[in-house]
């Protein structure tokens, strides 16, 4: 029991904290420490958790990759490369369109924190469009995760067919049509931010020259699903930037220094150590038994449980994995719609939980109010939920 209210007290603490504008690296190492202390194991846990997050190969390569993720965006601006791509796309696309589009591309690069790549891309548009710094982050966050019901190369999808047994075009072609849901939520909220209005200048395609601003995107991206480590496909995005953009030595090391955010990468290093401790303290594994043990109906457990695990694992592959494994069982005979409404459940509030690092991220590169930016996520997430249910139900009592 004291687990369970532990791992609970910890979350509410995040958002007492973040309230109170305390930086949310430390918030979120308050939240791993109370979840530690509260399990039954000895307090030693804490060091040996964060030996183990400090250690891992995955720290390291997550924050490298974190830190270049900055560094191109902040090269991309200073060399104006991304100015004049911006500028291209403004002359093709109307600015709503225009600030979904961009987020939207780089889901493609299906990484942690990837939000963080968009953000720069963005902001001069929202800038124009009259945008505060909350609505930049939910343009930014919201349209960033539309490929998660359409892109067979994300590591959830991959993790969702094999945990469920499902062939992917099957999986893929029954979650398609929430990819079209979350566009319509997103544009209808999005329009609301918008204090300016701005049309397209009239143009069908964009200029050779704008398109330089998108060669080394396309590079970082593609290496990267080619197969590539993603800190050498940003490494390469890069030397692509200071290459088109003659960029000299000496601003190449200014603009790696300017780009380079120490408070991102903290924030990247908190939410493994918060991940790894709820993992080895078993925090999660107690609640979930807790609700299941209340005996509640095997729907209400596939609509309940993703919900929690959603909110609480901080990532959308971790969620799947922990869930499916525990939930799939109940189901009996294989449910590709009851599977769906899990992995909907931890999609939808995934994406809307502080925990969600590209809401961190951008929240921080921003420097917006996170409690504003989850009150706006929080009913986008809560109708595609809806719609989604109702849509999995329907076809699944046909």
């Amino acid at each position: 029991m004291m687990e369970v209210v532990g791992i609970l007290a910890a979350f509410v603490t995040i958002f007492i904290l973040r309230a109170k504008n305390i930086q949310f690296y430390t918030a979120i190492t308050v939240a791993a420490v109370m979840i530690g202390l509260t399990s039954r194991h000895p307090p030693a846990i804490l060091f040996k958790v964060l030996l183990k997050t400090m250690t891992a190969t995955s720290t390291w390569t997550l924050c490298i990759a974190v830190a270049l993720i900055s560094v191109l965006g902040y090269a991309l601006k200073e060399t104006g490369l991304m100015v004049r791509f911006i500028e291209g796309l403004s002359t093709v696309l109307p600015g709503s369109v225009l600030l979904a589009t961009i987020p939207a591309l780089f889901g493609f690069l299906s990484m942690p924190g990837g939000a963080l790549m968009s953000a720069p891309f963005i902001e001069p548009e929202a800038d124009k469009l009259g945008l505060k710094p909350e609505h930049k982050t939910y343009y930014n966050v919201w349209f960033r995760h539309l490929l998660y019901w359409t892109n067979p190369i994300s590591s959830t999808t991959i993790m969702a067919v094999t945990l469920s047994g499902f062939p992917i075009n099957t999986w893929l072609r029954v979650q398609s049509p929430l990819f079209f849901v979350m566009v319509a939520i997103g544009l209808i909220v999005g329009r609301r931010f918008i204090t300016v209005k701005r049309e397209n200048g009239g143009r069908e395609t964009l200029e050779l020259g704008a398109m330089k601003g998108v060669v080394s995107i396309l590079l970082s991206v593609g290496l990267t699903l080619y197969g590539l480590p993603v800190w050498i496909s940003l490494g390469v995005g890069i030397a692509a930037t200071f290459l088109l953009g003659r960029v000299g030595p000496r601003d190449a090391s200014r603009m790696v220094v300017g780009g380079f955010s120490l408070e991102i990468v903290l924030s990247a290093v908190s939410m493994l150590y918060l991940r790894d401790m709820i993992l080895a303290s078993g925090s999660v594994t107690s609640l979930f038994d807790a609700v299941i043990g209340s005996g509640i109906p095997v729907l209400a457990v596939a609509v309940v449980i993703p919900i929690l695990i959603g909110a609480v694992s901080g990532s959308p592959a971790m969620g799947v994995g922990i869930g499916f494994p525990i939930l799939l069982p109940l189901f009996g005979a294989p449910n590709i719609h009851y599977t769906s409404i899990v992995f909907l459940g931890i999609t939808c509030t995934y994406i809307t939980s502080p925990l969600h690092l590209c809401t961190v991220l951008t929240n921080t590169y921003f420097k917006s109010d996170l409690n504003k930016v989850i009150r706006y996520l929080a009913p986008s997430s809560a109708a595609l939920y809806v719609v989604g249910l109702a849509y999995h139900l329907l076809l699944n009592g046909m």
